[in-house]
């Protein structure tokens, strides 16, 4: 059977040192900048060099966490922060942002790449842009059941990593903009502020408000499924936890050291020292439903208390997990000499000259002896041979120094990992040059039926669901060049199925695919589409848009999380657009909490969620019906203020919830340039994000 790594959480110093004395084969962390989880202790550069020497001892690997989204402004922070990271050798780096990634390759191309469950990678042809990318392993999306799992293990031979203890975000990693529009605190910088863990009700038309923290789930747990995922073909096993205590982290990787090794992993401490009600496998066995919500109650809290002494036992001194081999030559009249291997490294140390004995003189079995005393080092001895001529002897001293020596100098030589540092401008595109002509509107329908008749007198293009296209592509005859399909926001199994319905949409004439994640892009060529980007690509910076067009991109909308002085900084080499009008989606949801609470039946596509003031917030599912989106209570609307955003390429206006009479309403505002009336938003594009 494979033996993956068992991948600890370290957000200190101290929970670094529980997973390395507990098992783990790996550790991840963050520098103090740039990792997505902001709010842990986290490590500085020399802290970093600290923690990966101590790492390094004991033959656990350091995956650094570069996973947030980056802003031109941040590039030589960025710099600095890789720069560091050689300097200490971490073994990898965990990546979201598509220019990071290229900043990475171009600075330290010995450092390997991890595309981070921030990427949703979901299906094997998001797996197949990751490859693209430069990646060497993906961090799956913690949504996947077993039998999706496979697939992707099936069609890449990139390294698969998968999340088996820890939270559950109640959106897709990634595509989760709560915190960000409530509060500036975004979740894709890891300022995540958890919003989705206060009170929320589920409803619908004509039924009561039910519920009462339907955007929280249960913690997940695959611990005991470690075995099966192992012969599945897992590299990595994942624990969810930078901001846990190191009992926590402890437990963790006991457990899942455990169900490796053929035992039996004890749940019930794990639960006991943090859970949400519990724990849950429901995405992984593919029975999504109200079982697996939960939140942490005050008996949760209770039953930690009596098992963190307990735990801290388990990580409270050093222990020796590096064999090692040794050599020792007593010659008489020569230094005595020591060689210790640990099978790449080997440190040789000198010692005292041998003396004849005048009683008993030194064998091996005395040698071995003295010298396998590795307590308090990360070494314990595997096997021993000693050239010792007749008559010799030294005192015991004499060999502990030499032992001392020797374990010291090997120390040095496993600590020392220093990456090379490349310094060197990073590849950007070229500066963008302002449009001679108006920008192009883009109009994004979620359903046919909210398409005016007179459509082309007021949009450039228009983007319809796959669906919708398929049974209604008639009515566009003559315009299909100003057509763009519209894929479900997220693939999981349905990719085949996807591709047919593409197949002959582009045997028709429909030329182009709106692309909200790397899996779409791939379908685009795949199909012999254009790929247009999508702003939920999360693209914030030159470097991410360069490598968008690298992949294929013809035309990128750059991310709602950007301020406007951002956006209009952006060097690009392909049309760049924004969203202008629309409901945000604050979450995609594979976990409908309508659905849930009230069943798809009763919802009808009219779900709402309300917090504890009372704001309503609609939730409308997919086309397919996969994913769910929790939209914001009101709509960004910038109608008077088009002419601060004419720098652009396109601007997008995005309909969703709105009634046929609601869509020609917002068409006239932003025809006329009128200022909006009722509640609405301006979005992020004025106050930006932490």
């Amino acid at each position: 059977m494979n033996r993956p790594e068992i991948l600890a959480p370290a957000g200190s110093m101290e929970t670094l040192e529980a997973a390395v004395r507990c098992g783990a084969d790996a550790v991840y962390l963050g520098q103090k900048s740039f990792s997505a989880r902001a709010n842990s202790r986290n490590f500085g550069p020399d802290e970093l060099k600290q923690a990966a020497a101590y790492a390094h001892r004991f033959g656990v690997k350091i995956h650094q966490a570069l996973n947030t989204v980056v802003f031109d402004r941040e590039l030589p922070a960025l710099r600095a922060c890789i720069r560091a990271a050689c300097a200490a050798g971490v073994d990898a780096f965990i990546v979201q942002d598509w220019g990071v990634a290229a900043a990475a390759r171009e600075l330290a191309p010995d450092i390997p790449l991890h595309a981070s469950t921030q990427m949703a990678i979901h299906s094997p042809a998001g797996a197949r842009i990751a490859e693209q990318l430069g990646f060497s392993r993906i961090v799956l999306a913690r949504e996947l059941s077993r039998e999706e799992i496979a697939a992707i293990r099936a069609a890449t031979p990139l390294e698969i990593e998968v999340f088996v203890h820890g939270a559950h975000c109640m959106s897709v990693s990634g595509q989760c903009y709560m915190s960000a529009v409530f509060g500036g605190k975004s979740g894709n910088r890891g300022m995540c502020a958890q919003p989705c863990r206060l009170p929320f009700t589920a409803g619908c038309p004509g039924l009561p408000r039910t519920g009462e923290n339907v955007l929280s789930l249960k913690d997940l747990s695959l611990v005991r499924r470690l075995p099966e995922l192992a012969a599945m073909g897992i590299d990595s096993f994942k624990i969810e936890g930078r901001m846990k205590r190191p009992e926590y982290v402890a437990a963790a990787v006991t457990a899942c050291k455990a169900a490796l090794e053929g035992g039996i992993p004890d749940l019930d401490t794990l639960q006991a020292v943090f859970s949400r009600s519990g724990f849950t496998s429901a995405y992984y066995d593919n029975a999504i439903g109200r079982e697996m919500f939960g939140f942490r109650r005050r008996e949760d809290v209770a039953a930690a208390a009596p098992v963190l002494k307990n735990l801290a036992g388990l990580y409270h001194k050093d222990v020796q997990r590096v064999p090692v081999s040794m050599r020792l030559d007593m010659r008489e009249g020569a230094p005595s000499r020591l060689t210790v291997s640990d099978g790449t490294h080997e440190a040789a140390a000198g010692g005292e000259i041998p003396r004849a004995a005048l009683s008993a003189p030194a064998d091996e079995a005395l040698a071995r002896r003295f010298l396998g005393k590795l307590g308090g080092t990360p070494y314990f001895l595997q096997t021993f041979d000693a050239r010792i001529e007749e008559g010799l002897t030294m005192p015991a001293s004499a060999f502990n120094a030499l032992r001392r020596t020797a374990v010291e100098s090997l120390d040095r030589m496993r600590e020392d990992a220093a990456v090379p540092f490349r310094d060197r401008p990073l590849p950007l595109p070229p500066v963008r040059q302002v449009p001679a002509l108006p920008p192009e509107i883009w109009g994004k329908f979620d359903d046919i039926r909210q398409l005016p008749d007179n459509w082309t007198e007021y949009f450039d293009r228009i983007l319809l669901p796959v669906k919708d296209l398929e049974e209604g592509l008639a009515r566009f005859a003559g315009e299909l060049g100003r057509i763009t399909a519209v894929p479900p926001r997220f693939l999981f199994d349905s990719e085949p199925r996807l591709c047919e319905q593409l197949g002959r949409l582009r045997k028709l004439g429909v030329r182009s695919l709106f692309c909200s994640n790397a899996a779409h892009i791939a379908l685009a060529r795949k199909c012999g589409m254009e790929a247009l980007g999508s702003p939920w690509l999360n693209l914030t910076n030159s470097l991410s848009l360069r490598e968008a067009e690298t992949l294929g991109l013809k035309a990128a909308a750059c991310s709602i999380e950007l301020k406007l002085e951002e956006m209009r900084a952006l060097r690009c080499g392909v049309p760049l657009g924004a969203l202008l009008y629309g409901r945000l989606p604050l979450m995609s949801v594979r976990s409908c909490p309508v659905r849930a609470q009230a069943g798809c039946g009763k919802c009808r596509r009219r779900g709402f969620l309300t917090d504890r003031k009372g704001v309503s917030f609609p939730v409308r599912c997919d086309q397919d019906r996969s994913v769910s989106f929790v939209f914001n209570a009101v709509p960004l609307v910038l109608s008077d203020r088009l002419a601060e955003f004419s720098f652009l390429d396109f601007w997008l206006l995005s309909f969703t919830v709105e009634e046929p009479d609601e869509v020609r309403e917002v068409i006239r505002q932003y025809r006329a340039g009128a200022r909006p009336s009722g509640e609405i938003t301006r979005g992020l594009y004025y106050r930006g994000i932490e």
